[in-house]
């Protein structure tokens, strides 16, 4: 009996967790938007930054230049070797610098470091990209039901076909449906 009331407790809780967790997942969801229009917002400023490649050099060596400062002077205003400072600008022009060097090097020559990811041209912002995976993935779930349809001798209008992609495009962005991200 009392093994029984334990589990029954122990269900309890699992049963108001995974509530929990599910009420959680909507609110998520519906903040999730409210969260894509304000980073769309903010990241239109930095759209026509993306277009912007790095110097061959990298930045690092660019404005240390452009500054007139050597690996040396630089070295000490990071506290570091001139050789340390050669090395991390050979990693930045192979992509491998990180952030944090990135950053105080950055600061010891009277810049700042401004990091973003933007989403690419051809999406536009956030929603452009939700937009684009969601007509994708609703396509992709019409034309095997179009197929199935079709075995049967159910031939779908190509109309009716893209008004119930769109349809399902909506609500699988609504939903933030995981398979919008499966490969």
């Amino acid at each position: 009996m009392r093994v029984y009331g334990v589990l029954k407790d122990a269900e309890s809780l699992m049963s108001d967790a995974l509530y929990s967790t599910i009420k959680l997942m909507r609110v998520a969801r519906s903040t999730a938007a409210t969260q894509r229009r304000m980073l769309d917002s903010r990241l239109i400023q930095l759209r026509s930054l993306a277009g912007f490649p790095p110097p061959r050099s990298g930045w690092i060596k660019a404005i240390r230049g452009a500054l007139g400062i050597t690996s040396r002077q630089l070295g000490v205003r990071v506290g570091t070797t001139h050789q340390v400072i050669v090395r991390q600008e050979e990693r930045e022009t192979k992509g491998a610098v990180t952030l944090d060097s990135l950053d105080r090097t950055a600061r010891a020559m009277g810049c700042r470091l401004v990091y973003a990811l933007v989403p690419e041209a051809q999406y536009g912002s956030l929603e452009g990209i939700l937009d684009h995976r969601a007509r994708s993935l609703a396509r992709t779930l019409a034309t095997a039901v179009a197929h199935s349809m079709r075995l049967e001798s159910q031939g779908v209008d190509a109309t009716d076909t893209e008004a119930q992609v769109e349809s399902l495009a909506q609500e699988l962005k609504a939903k933030l449906d995981p398979r919008l991200w499966a490969k």
